[in-house]
């Protein structure tokens, strides 16, 4: 490649960048079969096995690097890496087939390089591939899952459960499928290994696997593969090897030329865009419910009422209430003064109502899951005994999500004025 002294300058171009040669999908194939099928390289475990070749995989998809996933000598806290706690796995219903349903998994890359815990971590989406099932990160996952008893629904104990007890209720879009909260601190997939009491080798329970560890069984499957130059696990990253052909050394350049969101298979994996699917996991509604609480019923409001610490709090409001009347004559002008206990009482009715609705949104997989499992499926009819009628036919006339070019000027014309003369008449 030629470059110029003022690209060169302009763009940070490294032409003394160390090269090797980068993995496409082709490659990452034949790589991961061979590894599985006809590599006599010796692994400890063959758990140890599948995550070398989990590792590949998740490196290709989203480019990014090993010490994303597992321990890296860089990592400022020893034993970070991937955990439970950064994938997010449900069932969802197809945007353009309600009836068809597949598994949809989000994972938080939480100690990218130069963000590691700082701000908010970008987040990948991964969605099932059925061409190749050795090419479906998901698949790894739910692998692990079963070893290491994440699962936090008690009726999830077989693989087929995942699809017999995962169907999603009318009103939501997705059957969440949450993880126990006790792994959520455990590294994900990539588990070192550790001798028992009878000093065998066996994968490691709590720590993840190191840097180290990783790259020696992976120099030597490239080099039983073939490959002239084994090189190291930045082979995988689709990223680093844009920018050695591009010249860059600075990472963050190569996102002015190349901008993917969260499509990490149709760009990295080469397959087709999903792009109902992306578009469905990017926004709020993959778990909107609308059977979740708004606030507190009777029961809890009195649980409010009856509470000790809160009894004590409203005498004392009182008592300043009856102080402020005595010095300001109204409430309107001693509510300047503020008071901090008042505060307090409007603090703690507002964290219970939180409260109630956090645990709903935590829990609202299983209990779906348990729904099915007794098949008492969960349903929820909106109450539309408050809706207007003359609000109901003005949102018909705003929403009609047509096609404008196959209707007459006139028609659309003679719409815009009703639409606003029903407003007008409401004002």
């Amino acid at each position: 490649m030629l470059t110029s002294n003022t690209l060169t300058n302009e763009w940070s171009l490294d032409k003394g960048a160390k090269e090797q040669p980068p993995i496409n999908i082709d490659h990452l194939l034949f790589t991961t079969r061979h590894l599985l099928a006809v590599c006599d390289l010796a692994f400890p475990t063959f758990r140890t096995l599948i995550q070398l070749n989990s590792m590949r995989k998740m490196m290709c998809s989203s480019t990014a690097r090993p010490g994303t996933l597992i321990e890296s000598n860089a990592h400022e806290n020893v034993g970070d890496a991937l955990k439970w706690k950064d994938v997010a796995l449900s069932m969802v219903k197809h945007p353009e087939d309600p009836n068809r349903r597949e598994l949809l998994m989000r994972v938080r890359h939480r100690l990218l390089k130069r963000r590691r815990n700082k701000g908010v971590p970008p987040t990948f989406t991964y969605t099932e591939r059925n061409d190749s099932l050795g090419l479906c990160v998901i698949q790894d996952i739910l692998t692990f899952a079963f070893y290491d008893d994440a699962f936090d629904s008690q009726y999830i104990k077989s693989l087929r459960d995942l699809w017999r007890f995962t169907d999603v209720p009318e009103h939501r879009l997705s059957t969440p499928i949450h993880f126990k909260k006790k792994v959520s601190g455990k590294s994900v997939s990539l588990r070192g290994t550790m001798r028992d009491k009878a000093q065998r080798v066996i994968i490691d329970p709590v720590r993840p696997m190191k840097y180290k560890q990783a790259e020696k069984p992976e120099k030597a499957a490239s080099g039983l593969v073939g490959f002239e130059d084994d090189g190291t696990f930045y082979k995988y990253r689709k990223g680093a090897a844009m920018q050695i052909i591009m010249g860059q050394k600075d990472g963050k350049l190569f996102a002015n030329y190349v901008s993917v969101g969260d499509d990490v298979q149709s760009a990295f994996m080469e397959t087709p865009s999903r792009d109902a699917l992306l578009r469905l996991a990017c926004h709020a509604s993959l778990t909107r419910d609308a059977s979740a609480p708004n606030g507190l019923d009777i029961a809890q409001k009195s649980a409010i009422e009856l509470d000790p610490y809160l009894d004590r709090l409203k005498e004392a409001v009182s008592s300043i209430r009856g102080a402020l009347l005595k010095d300001f004559g109204r409430l309107e002008l001693a509510k300047k003064a503020g008071d901090e206990r008042h505060q307090e009482l409007r603090r703690l009715q507002t964290a219970t109502r939180k409260k109630k609705r956090r645990e709903f949104f935590e829990d609202i997989g299983n209990r779906i899951i348990e729904g099915n499992h007794e098949g008492n499926p969960i349903t929820f009819n909106l109450d539309f005994s408050y809706v207007q009628p003359e609000r109901t036919a003005l949102a018909e006339l705003e929403f009609k999500n047509r096609d404008t070019d196959c209707i007459d000027s006139a028609i659309l014309i003679e719409d815009r004025v009703r639409r606003i003369q029903k407003e007008s008449t409401s004002l």
